[in-house]
């Protein structure tokens, strides 16, 4: 993939994991998602049974309502099914050996270390957070858009760096979501941001 289309991809896989409104229901209608999809992964044998959640299924008159009811019930922390989409909530809230809060060394919390980082670099790169991601700035769909920014104005060395420092927790958000029986379009979003994360760790490596 060329930069320009990797910092769409980045910026596509980013809204999966925001509410999902009429541009994800027309780009799903469409087979937009599939056909983006089956195109960048056939090279390497195909995995379409992977996207099958990026087509509308039979039966599903009311795909939209659908995928606002799951993406409450998966991603909204107020039901017991509830998973975060937060790096922080997946690692220790602190590294750091001189805090001496009860909780430090616990996982389950927001506004860690990963968080405290990422509001730096921002920072640094003259960025503003959504407002809504005030308190999780580490939320994946922030991560995943910075991302896209790195492509454009970042080496690959620095790109390869935030993929390893911030984007390693993925596999733990997919155990948790496995447990909670999530809509197919779920499974597949987080299928192909695996794939690409994966992929870009192997072109990266020799950097």
């Amino acid at each position: 993939m060329i930069v320009q289309e990797k910092q769409y991809f980045c910026q596509l896989l980013a809204s999966f994991f925001y509410p999902p409104d009429q541009e994800l229901l027309k780009q799903i209608h469409e087979r937009t998602l599939w056909t983006l999809f089956e195109k960048y992964f056939e090279p390497v044998g195909g995995q379409k049974d992977i996207l099958r959640g990026f087509l509308k299924e039979e039966g599903s008159e009311n795909l939209l309502q659908d995928l606002l009811d799951e993406y409450d019930r998966l991603f909204s922390g107020l039901s017991k099914e509830s998973t975060s989409l937060v790096e922080s909530f997946y690692k220790r809230w602190t590294e750091d050996p001189r805090c001496s809060l009860p909780f430090a060394s616990e996982r389950g919390y927001l506004m860690g270390d990963s968080a405290l980082h990422l509001l730096e670099i921002y920072r640094q790169c003259g960025l503003e957070i959504y407002e809504a991601f005030k308190g999780c700035p580490d939320h994946i769909g922030m991560e995943l858009e910075f991302l896209s920014y790195l492509y454009q104005w970042a080496t690959d060395v620095e790109s390869k760096m935030f993929i390893e420092d911030h984007l390693n927790w993925i596999p733990l958000l997919k155990e948790e979501l496995h447990h909670r029986d999530p809509h197919p379009f779920y499974v597949s979003a987080l299928e192909v941001l695996t794939l690409f994360l994966n992929r870009e760790r192997e072109r990266l490596e020799g950097r």
